[in-house]
């Protein structure tokens, strides 16, 4: 009994590393991918970007995409310098200086033929100021070629929920309602 199961142990042991060769790594291309955060008051809509500073994705064999980014909050620009240190303020940028999200998708297959676009809805964890919540963001997973996959989305979050002063303009605060646009280049290698 000790033997059957030694030997089927090792022959799964075996048969991981052949599953993982055949999984497809990605690199984002900071250069070319941004997240972008928009904000609303009563006077106008507010947006700011930034590149990634990490950026990584898994595809494997069965279709799970796996994905990992993460952005230094303090990159974040509206282009407006007041705005932005306002910003850095409130989400305490100095304590909690990164915003990332893990999280993993199903049904996703490299298609027979580029361009070629899929849906997906990834499910995993947001971490912002210090505070990690579950999130689901809607994607789209368009495969550019063989070697570069573009991926788009968008999703809100409360900014109270994540501990996070509504910031202020005319003494009127903007709406609790943070949106977060991922647009991610990713390139096939590690």
């Amino acid at each position: 009994m000790i033997a059957r199961r030694l030997v089927l142990s090792a022959a799964l042991l075996l048969a991981l590393p052949a599953a993982a060769q055949n999984a497809k790594m990605y690199s984002v291309k900071k250069d070319a991918s941004s997240l972008t955060y928009k904000l609303i008051h009563k006077m106008h809509t507010v947006s700011g970007k930034a590149p990634p500073s990490e950026g990584k994705a898994v595809l494997k064999p069965d279709g799970t995409l796996q994905v990992a980014v993460r952005a230094q909050v303090k990159d974040f620009d509206s282009q407006n310098s007041n705005r932005d240190t306002h910003m850095l303020e409130v989400t305490e940028a100095s304590k909690f200086p990164l915003v990332e999200v893990k999280a993993v998708g199903t049904g996703v297959k490299t298609p027979a033929a580029f361009p070629a676009s899929v849906p997906v809805t990834l499910k995993g964890k947001l971490t912002f100021h210090g505070v990690t919540k579950d999130v689901e963001i809607p994607m789209t997973v368009k495969f550019d070629s063989a070697k570069q996959v573009t991926a788009d989305g968008s999703f809100k979050i409360s900014l109270e929920g994540y501990n996070i002063e509504r910031p202020t303009l005319l003494l009127v605060k903007v709406e609790d309602e943070l949106v977060l646009e991922p647009h991610l280049v990713f390139t096939e290698g590690t």
